[in-house]
């Protein structure tokens, strides 16, 4: 039986919302987002692929009352990849990850301008819009 007397209810970090499969628009602000529940408050910790993200200015990190956010400053194709949450107190840890793919933003006018071959111009329009109905 729990001890209900007791205030200081202490618990291992818990993510009550996950992070969700996002896609991005290259050079437009992306967010990622999830709830974690956990006493005393837990550190946050954001990872790319595995590898911490520190003091990169590309990426702003808020934590306000369990709900945990990674803002991706204007990305580009490169920033596509598996990011990870992970919450840590002195009762345990847990994670949340979730992948990010970021398409070029490209309208059918800048890539006939650049060049592209039409053929491939098709391909791309094509599998944008797959993504567009995949929201």
């Amino acid at each position: 039986m729990h001890d209900y007397c007791d205030h200081d209810f202490k618990e291992a970090p818990k993510f009550t919302q996950p992070l969700i499969n996002t896609f991005a628009v290259a050079g437009y602000n992306a967010t990622l987002n999830c709830s974690v529940r956990a006493n005393p408050r837990p550190k946050v910790i954001w990872m790319k692929n595995k590898i911490t993200i520190i003091d990169d200015p590309r990426y702003r990190m808020f934590s306000n009352q369990g709900v945990c956010t990674l803002e991706i400053r204007k990305p580009s194709p490169y920033d596509g990849g598996l990011y990870t949450c992970k919450a840590i107190n002195d009762l345990g840890e847990a994670q949340v990850d979730c992948k990010l793919e970021v398409k070029g933003g490209f309208t059918f006018y800048e890539l006939m301008q650049r060049g592209v071959p039409l053929h491939l111009i098709d391909k791309y329009m094509n599998e944008s819009k797959i993504v567009e109905q995949e929201k």
